[in-house]
């Protein structure tokens, strides 16, 4: 049990040992890791009858003890995005990018990073929207300590039920949809994939052979659980999926 709560806390120090000062998260509370690809549920918002504000509800927290200069910078992978700190509204088209400065965020709490889009269609707020960003926040006190996320957000069922959340490492990929969990590499070798649940107890240690395939998650408590996937005794990705 020992060993099995040691590899647990790696596991969990890789997810988060770089967010010292900052960390991104939903709306909600759910923290996004650095370095992550993750989706998250966005929200319609109707702007006075006149048009829908699609929010990403994309939150930055203040981990210290000390109000924190904060600046972000968000690149547009897919569709038209604005991010509405620092003096106004600046939209950002899909390859381009726009840096501003947050201002001072309070000590030990969260500020939404105001990123949307803007649906201006006929029916706007039955309107299905999806958005990828690649965001990257730091402070005026460790510039060189960047947190940094590829944050998809829609409101589009079957793009939501893909996964909460997907990591891909040198052309690794595992991500849960529903109550199964996906996998593929780039090649068909050995590999072990491992499950622990929140408090270190190991839930599932399987095989891997093939290069892509699928794992029944049936049965299993509802909750947020940490894989681990290694391959010659090495770990080539890890990350976390929820079982709803």
């Amino acid at each position: 049990m020992r060993k099995i709560f040691t590899l647990f806390a790696a596991v969990v120090c890789s997810i988060t040992m770089f967010a010292q000062s900052l960390q991104l998260e939903t709306k909600s509370g759910q923290v996004i890791a650095n370095g992550s690809t993750v989706t998250i549920e966005g929200e319609m918002v109707d702007m006075y009858g006149a048009y829908g504000q699609f929010e990403s509800n994309l939150y930055v927290r203040n981990l210290t003890e000390s109000n924190q200069g904060v600046y972000a910078e968000m690149k547009a992978v897919t569709g038209d995005t604005q991010i509405c700190w620092g003096g106004g509204c600046v939209p950002v088209m899909p390859g381009n990018s726009h840096t501003t400065g947050m201002g001072l965020v309070g000590a030990s709490s969260s500020t939404s990073l105001l990123i949307d889009n803007l649906v201006m269609t006929p029916g706007y707020m039955e309107a299905i929207v999806t958005r990828t960003i690649e965001i990257t926040v730091w402070t005026d006190k460790k510039p060189e300590e960047k947190i940094s996320a590829t944050v998809t957000f829609t409101n589009d069922p079957e793009v939501l039920a893909a996964g909460v959340e997907s990591a891909e490492v040198n052309s690794a990929k595992v991500y849960a949809n529903g109550n199964v969990l996906y996998y593929s590499f780039a090649d068909a070798t050995d590999r072990q994939l491992q499950v622990f649940d929140v408090t270190g107890h190991l839930q599932k240690d399987i095989r891997l052979t093939s290069e892509a395939g699928s794992l029944s998650l049936e049965g299993m408590t509802k909750g947020l659980y940490i894989y681990r996937v290694a391959e010659a005794g090495k770990k080539i990705v890890s990350g976390k999926f929820l079982v709803k």
